[in-house]
């Protein structure tokens, strides 16, 4: 959602819902079974670079500069190559990003303006809506409307720390997201025009979406 984050940034910080329809196909292509399995430190998952993100130091995030309500400009930071590794996997690394979700370890990393670490689980959701849009609202049924400018990564206010929180929550309610809606995933090439710029650098010129 970096991308989608960036444009309503742009629009004035103005409030999104998330809001996506609902319907109860399922896919069992590309089924996830719910777990029950207490947290354990570290969470493994198969897959290489998906179990090494622990040991990232650096995030990308997007700088804001405005005069009065007006947005002047947006640079962005694209922190550790390892995180665009992981983003380049695309459609690979759904299920292994969702089942690293619940991994409590904490990191160095603070969420901006804040004295929060984020948790192993919080940033593999980060690398998660780097790849595929994630409809908030719908998985996790919370609305999170607000964004205050060069804070949270770029996040809505509250969301980081909810998957920080409830980590296996957030893990359960995105395997029943992608057990439903998980065949339905298309990639989207996205115009140089609508790329961030840590897009455009690890090429990056396209993000999944899921038709409802």
């Amino acid at each position: 959602m970096r991308l989608l984050t960036t444009i309503i940034i742009l629009s004035i910080l103005t409030a999104c819902s998330n809001q996506q329809s609902a319907s109860d196909s399922k896919d069992k292509k590309n089924s996830l079974q719910l777990t029950t399995d207490t947290v354990s430190k570290p969470i493994t998952t198969g897959n290489d670079l998906v179990d090494r993100i622990n040991e990232i130091k650096n995030l990308p995030y997007p700088t804001l500069k405005s005069y009065g309500s007006k947005i002047d400009s947006v640079s962005w930071t694209c922190g550790d190559s390892l995180y665009w590794k992981i983003i380049r996997l695309g459609k690979e690394a759904i299920p292994y990003l969702i089942k690293k979700v619940k991994d409590n370890a904490k990191t160095d990393i603070k969420i901006p303006c804040t004295e929060v670490n984020l948790t192993v689980g919080t940033i593999s959701l980060m690398a998660l809506d780097d790849i595929v849009f994630i409809p908030y609202f719908d998985i996790f049924e919370m609305q999170w409307d607000f964004f205050y400018t060069n804070c949270d990564f770029g996040y809505p206010v509250g969301l980081l720390e909810y998957i920080n929180e409830h980590p296996q929550e957030a893990h359960d309610k995105l395997i029943k997201w992608y057990d439903r809606y998980g065949r339905n995933i298309e990639k989207k090439v996205l115009k140089p025009a609508n790329q961030t710029a840590c897009q455009k650098k690890y090429g990056i010129n396209y993000k999944l979406t899921i038709e409802y």
